[in-house]
C-alpha cells in the first residue's frame, strides 16, 4: 500500500510543473511568431510586388510547358539521307525482312523473324572504331547494349544483333577514320512486328566518356546523347 502511495503522490506533485513550464514554451512560440510577422510588415512594397510578378511569370511559363525538359527534335530523313552525328555518319541504302541469311549461317528462331539493313556509314573520329566490337581502346556501343547509338523505334531486338561488311569478307568489322564502309545489320525481332513494313532506325548523337579502372585510363566509351535522326523506309520481304 505504502508504494502506491508513494507513486500517486509523485504524479500529483509533478502536474503542477509542467503547466508552467508549457506556458512558458508557448509564450516564446507567440514571441517568435510576432517578430516574424512584424519583419514581414515592415518590408519594403517594391519586394511585395516583385515577388508577385515572379509568380506570375513562373505560372505562365509553366502553363505554356516552358518548365518541361527540352527534347531535341530530331532530323526526319528518308533511304540515302545521311545522317551525320559528331563522331559517324550512317545512311541507310535498303532493308528487308528475312528467315534465313545465307551468306551468314543464320536462320531464324520459330516466331521470329530479320530484319536486314544495308547501311554506309563513315568514322568522324579521328581512331579507329568497331561496330560490333571495342577498336583500340574505344567502345561504341552502335547495337548489342543497353542504351544502343542505332536502335529500332517501336519494337526491342530478341536477340544480339549480328553485323557483317556487305563485301563478305570476315571478321570484325573496324572503321578507320574518313574511310566510308558499307555494313550490314540483322536484327532479330518478333515474327509480327512491324506489319505494314514500315521501319524506322533511330540514330543518337554520341557523347564520349574517358578512363574506366578495369580497362585504362585512355579507355574512351561512347554514350547516346540527343536523338540526332530518324530515318524511316518500307521493309519489303526478301525473295
Amino acid at each position: 500500500m505504502s508504494k502506491t502511495g508513494d507513486h500517486d503522490g509523485a504524479s500529483r506533485s509533478a502536474a503542477p510543473l509542467a503547466a508552467p513550464a508549457a506556458a512558458r514554451a508557448g509564450t516564446v512560440v507567440r514571441e517568435a511568431l510576432a517578430r516574424w510577422a512584424h519583419a514581414v510588415a515592415e518590408l519594403p512594397r517594391w519586394i511585395w510586388v516583385a515577388a508577385a510578378a515572379l509568380v506570375a511569370l513562373a505560372i505562365v511559363v509553366a502553363a505554356m510547358g516552358g518548365l518541361a525538359r527540352a527534347e531535341a527534335s530530331p532530323a526526319m530523313l528518308s533511304p540515302d539521307d545521311e545522317a551525320r552525328t559528331s563522331m559517324y555518319a550512317i545512311t541507310v541504302l535498303d532493308a528487308e525482312f528475312a528467315t534465313e541469311i545465307e551468306s551468314e549461317y543464320l536462320e531464324a528462331e520459330p516466331g521470329e523473324k530479320f530484319l536486314v539493313m544495308s547501311t554506309r556509314m563513315e568514322n568522324l573520329s579521328d581512331s579507329p572504331i568497331g561496330v560490333g566490337t571495342t577498336a583500340d581502346r574505344v567502345s561504341t556501343g552502335f547495337v548489342n547494349t543497353e542504351n544502343p547509338l542505332l536502335a529500332l523505334k517501336g519494337v526491342t531486338a530478341t536477340d544480339s544483333v549480328d553485323v557483317w561488311r556487305a563485301d563478305g569478307s570476315s571478321g570484325q568489322v573496324i572503321l578507320q577514320p574518313g574511310v566510308p564502309s558499307q555494313v550490314t545489320f540483322a536484327w532479330t525481332i518478333p515474327e509480327d512486328a512491324f506489319p505494314d513494313g514500315a521501319v524506322s532506325l533511330d540514330v543518337y548523337e554520341v557523347e564520349t566518356r574517358r578512363g574506366q579502372v578495369v580497362l585504362s585510363s585512355r579507355a574512351v566509351s561512347w554514350r547516346p546523347a540527343a536523338l540526332s535522326s530518324r530515318i524511316s523506309m518500307t521493309a519489303q520481304e526478301a525473295p
